[in-house]
């Protein structure tokens, strides 16, 4: 993929560059599923071992009935990305300037998913006064539209992804019904509700974003190293989104009776004003620099939202047909009207001699609106220092042509907290049905709007700050032929913004933020470089990346205070813990000890009396440890188990040329990394995952998976590190060879440049994970790591070519 970076024009004659590529891509999903028939199986193996009169289902009691869909594969699709970017540049003694334009648009790997985005960017300089003054407009447009497509990421409720509904899906629901007024078939009763397919066609969920960037820079030289730089610019979004959806009935729980629509529409204008006074001065061997400047910052965001669920005709994509016909109809508005500023007064001082020693330091200070009048302003500060040893009179060792030791201390401050915090907010709805109450006797009674408090205020709530050492090392030996740096680092957060959980009996429904927490993060990083000189015009280079890093949390609330998170299934099955003296989100699991292979196995899982610590247990279950030694089996059982942090994350990138020829491959991993597979909990619960046909019978009692059971009164499905698996990976995540014509044969066409190229990427995957990814993404701070199974990685094989003029 070439990725253009905006740049002004050189002087000489316009120059034009085309870059261009298409990529086909396929969602890895390697998670295999029961059909119909071994599901019915599976299932009825399940209520036979309980022992008890329930019989199964009724859809699992004969093969030759209902349908055997993958849902899968009708939900899912091979997506198209492609790219195309033009841009122009061009220069005189008084202008230059660059105008590109761009359009990128990819199919969705998922039925009725898709992106596309069109933008054009304008940068100039402008230079005037004998080049003593240069003027630097900026303007750009982007249009982004997007077909809806969600995942559930992030702490607390989460629930599972859109993805995982597919997963669970009963065979036996047939998609399609040609019979049906929509085309999609509705289960029958005994199936349960719900058609995924049928329901993710049907609703037209839509998104429309334009971005407007207005920038202008001024940068006059003064007299005697002074100069003066103002900047201004102002950055307005306004977003669109709808969703509407037609009448249909999947069943009682996946019914919609008339047709609905929602819309939410916003603006958002964010402007900043930059101060800059500088200094540059040499005396001698001596360079001192220094700059100060003031900058101010303001977001305004505005918007409104509306909708309801009866739409006159669906043929009606406005709110305007909305109505009022039954009892449970409604049509419900809301709007918001925000903003934000900052204010910043900076400076830094920086001196160097000789080019060998360096000396910097900075101090600034920083108010933010979205903390009361007590905490508003915070002071932040750095110094460094760095000393090119290689450049002393007494340093002679031939072979090493660069050594810089140098170390850092630093205080930043984040602010990256919604509006009025430390304000009570609350909440009215002009329509809600369990705020609103009407008062009075008459038959026309006049209906009174309530409110309630949404969350609590935090006047005390300040900036978030965190201090951080850094010492380093950069180095080159042999003429630059091994070149690289390694850094040591270790920070302190205090008083960490997060949202702090609160029980739902007060009546609050949005958990509020506090400094909740201080935490200290340490670690290293190393990168290396060989650069090969080339022998017979073949030319290779090889970077290596390594990194290191674990943290602690050094204060929680009070002493004992900690948060519960990592839910797998909504609310329920906790897996990470987060407390004083362990790591952010440590896995806090019930220890499992194999597979009781035996009724004897099972008596002799006893406490000291004698007493069986799983007395519902049966051959095949699943075994867990008494750790804390007192005799029950319950969540003090449960003990930290790692985290989802990798032990070392490291990276590998070689380029090579060779005449015309040029290759280039990326490989990543990380190793000593956990991740719980919430996701194969999930479709072991519901009968999906394929690894239950090998679930432990007497007939087949070297299995490690537990033995199949409906009423499962072990409790195999607790948090345990029966699901904690290692997911250590090494992914080929960049493959692209390409090869750029002569240039005796790209002129005769005018072309000054013209470069073809192949690749992948997400090629191969190493890894034992059982899951989508091993690199997922999941944005909660106190559930990293935890797999509710989320959208999955796709391989993707691209062609391109770029083309200058």
């Amino acid at each position: 993929m070439i990725i253009i970076t905006t740049k002004k024009g050189k002087s000489g004659e316009p120059k034009i560059n085309f870059n261009s590529y298409i990529s086909q891509h396929k969602l890895n999903n390697n998670i295999d599923l029961l059909g119909k028939t071994a599901m019915n199986k599976v299932v009825k193996e399940a209520y036979a071992n309980d022992g008890t009169s329930a019989a199964p289902p009724i859809y699992v009691q004969d093969d030759n009935k209902y349908g055997n869909s993958d849902w899968v594969n009708a939900y899912t699709k091979k997506g198209v990305e492609q790219k195309h970017d033009l841009d122009v540049s061009g220069a005189s003694e008084k202008l230059s300037y660059r105008f590109s334009l761009g359009h990128w648009e990819h199919s969705g790997n998922v039925i009725n998913s898709g992106s596309k985005r069109d933008n054009l960017r304008l940068n100039t300089e402008i230079r005037l006064l004998k080049d003593r003054l240069k003027i630097s407009p900026i303007l750009s447009y982007t249009r982004f539209n997007n077909k809806n497509f969600g995942d559930a990421t992030g702490d607390g409720d989460a629930g599972f992804s859109a993805i995982m509904d597919i997963y669970s899906t009963l065979p036996h629901k047939r998609i399609y019904d040609p019979a049906s007024p929509n085309g999609y078939a509705k289960p029958e009763a005994e199936l349960l509700s719900g058609n995924p397919v049928g329901q993710r066609m049907l609703t037209t969920s839509r998104t429309a974003d334009d971005y407007m960037q207005f920038n202008i820079a001024a940068d006059l030289k003064l007299w005697k190293g002074f100069s003066y730089n103002f900047s201004a610019g102002r950055n307005i979004t306004n977003t669109f989104s709808y969703s509407q959806t037609p009448a249909y009935d999947f069943g009682a729980l996946a019914r919609v009776e008339d047709p609905s629509r929602s819309e939410i529409r916003g603006r958002t204008e964010y402007q900043v004003f930059t101060h800059l006074l500088n200094y540059d001065q040499t005396f001698g061997k001596h360079n001192l620099k220094a700059m100060y400047g003031f900058s101010r910052e303001k977001s305004v965001s505005q918007g409104t939202s509306a909708g309801g669920n009866h739409l006159s005709s669906p043929l009606i994509e406005a709110l305007s047909g909305l109505i009022i016909e039954g009892p449970n109809d409604y049509i419900r508005g809301n709007g918001w009207n925000s903003s934000s500023s900052l204010q910043s007064y900076f400076g830094r001082v920086s001196y160097n001699f000789d080019d060998r020693y360096f000396l910097q330091g900075s101090l600034r200070r920083d108010g933010s609106s979205r903390f009361g009048p007590l905490n508003r302003y915070g002071t932040f500060y750095s110094m460094s220092g760095g000393w090119n040893l290689h450049k002393e009179s007494f340093f002679n060792i031939p072979w090493i042509s660069e050594l810089k030791p140098r170390i850092s201390y630093g205080i930043v401050g984040n602010q990256n907290i919604p509006n009025f915090q430390y304000l009570a907010k609350i909440f009215i709805a002009n329509s809600s049905e369990f705020l609103n109450y009407p008062f009075g006797d008459l038959p026309a009674q006049k209906v009174y709007v309530g409110a309630t408090a949404a969350s609590l205020a935090n006047a005390n709530i300040k900036w978030e700050q965190t201090a951080t050492l850094n010492a380093g090392l950069n180095f080159s030996f042999l003429e630059g032929a091994i070149s690289g740096s390694v850094d040591y680092f270790r920070s302190r957060t205090s008083d960490m913004l997060a949202e702090t959980p609160i029980p739902a009996s007060s009546g609050i429904t949005t958990m509020p933020r506090t400094n909740i927490a201080d935490m200290e993060n340490k670690g290293w990083e190393l990168t290396a470089t060989y650069r090969n000189p080339g022998q017979k015009g073949f030319v290779w280079d090889v970077t290596l990346n390594l990194s290191h890093s674990n943290n602690k949390i050094i204060r929680l609330g009070y002493d004992e205070g900690m948060i519960i998170d990592g839910f797998v299934d909504y609310s329920n099955r906790a897996s990470t813990i987060t407390r004083k003296g362990e790591s952010l989100a440590s896995f806090y699991l019930f220890k499992s000890n194999g597979i009781f292979r035996s009724a004897e196995e099972v008596n002799a899982h006893v406490n000291k009396e004698g007493d069986k610590l799983q007395p519902l247990a049966a051959p095949g279950d699943l075994r867990f440890e008494d750790t804390n030694g007192d005799g029950v089996l319950n969540d003090d059982d449960k003990v930290i188990m790692g985290t989802g942090l990798p032990k070392l994350d490291y990276g590998l990138t070689f380029n090579a040329s060779w005449k015309n020829f040029d290759l280039m491959v990326f490989l990543n991993g990380k190793q000593g990394q956990k991740m719980y597979n919430g996701a194969k909990m999930f479709l072991y619960r519901f009968y999906r995952s394929a690894d239950l046909v090998n679930a432990w019978t007497p007939a087949n009692p070297g299995s490690d998976i537990y033995r199949l059971s409906n009423e499962d009164k072990n409790e195999n499905l607790r948090v345990s590190d029966y699901f904690l698996e290692d997911a250590s990976f090494l992914r080929l995540r960049n493959l692209q060879l390409g090869y750029t014509l002569p240039q005796e044969l790209t002129k005769k066409a005018l072309i000054n440049r013209l470069r073809i190229y192949a690749g992948a990427y997400n090629l191969l995957t190493f890894t034992k994970y059982t899951g989508f990814d091993p690199d997922l993404s999941n944005t909660g701070i106190f559930s990293r790591g935890v797999d509710r199974g989320y959208y999955p990685m796709s391989r993707s094989f691209v062609a391109g070519i770029n083309v200058g003029f």
